[in-house]
């Protein structure tokens, strides 16, 4: 099992569609959080179960981007990378905002790493 870190931007992701939510109704604010629980424990156990399938879209990553989608809540994406000590939670995404939106948004790498894939 390896810990699972989670970056600033997912955390605030997940504040951002849990307060969606909770407008909605309390009960499904609480219930995406547990089911954001249970996929981090699954990640922990089974960091490769994650799909690969976005992996190219960003090849200047340390490792091959995943992404699982949130039971229930199958719209929302966890991206995430498996590191050698961690699995480290890039994001946590709605589906329905585009795959293009995702890549061009500054919080899914570090600034120094999309600067050196654009000199390339």
């Amino acid at each position: 099992m390896k810990p699972v870190w989670q970056r600033p931007q997912a955390g605030a992701d997940i504040a951002s569609i849990a307060d969606f939510l909770r407008g909605k109704s309390l009960s499904s604010a609480c219930r995406f959080i547990e089911e954001i629980e249970a996929a981090y424990a699954l990640q922990a156990d089974h960091p490769c179960s994650g799909s690969a399938r976005h992996a190219e879209l960003l090849p200047e990553l340390p490792a091959q981007l995943r992404f699982h989608p949130v039971r229930h809540f199958e719209r929302i994406l966890i991206y995430y990378m498996d590191l050698d000590d961690r699995v480290e939670v890039l994001r946590v995404w709605d589906a329905t905002r585009g795959l293009e939106a995702l890549i061009d948004d500054t919080g899914m790498t570090d600034r120094s790493i999309a600067q050196r894939a654009k000199k390339k």
